[in-house]
């Protein structure tokens, strides 16, 4: 019973990673190639376009992160950090904030499943 649960969890983290690391991937290549709308979106938010290339580098390091199993943690926390807060600011835009709810919670799923454990 133990292997059964143990083996679900690692598929589970296989699965999360490569879903989250090509998703994120994409959408920071998009972010610092202006493509996608990514500039008038940037635009609409009135964060101007230097936001867009940080957070298009920090979606590609946390997408990077996400696909080392050693730093998948960091990864996956990085990226619920940055499309939590487009979450937030998609909450004026509710068409938008489904998506970006849905990435963040399979990000924070993935940190939480990755989590260091304390050896006591």
């Amino acid at each position: 019973m133990v292997e059964t649960a143990s083996r679900k969890r690692l598929i589970a983290i296989r699965v999360l990673r490569v879903l989250l690391g090509l998703a994120f991937l994409t959408t920071g290549a998009a972010k610092l190639t202006g493509s996608l709308h990514t500039v008038q979106t940037f635009v609409a938010f009135g964060w101007g376009q230097w936001f867009r290339y940080l957070t298009g580098l920090l979606d590609l390091t946390g997408a990077l992160l996400v696909f080392v199993p050693r730093w998948t943690f960091y990864g996956a926390l990085l990226l619920t950090c940055t499309v939590g807060l487009a979450t937030v600011l998609s909450l004026t835009r509710p068409p938008d904030l489904w998506p970006a709810l849905l990435l963040t919670l399979l990000a924070a799923t993935l940190a939480w499943l990755t989590r260091p454990r304390r050896v006591s």
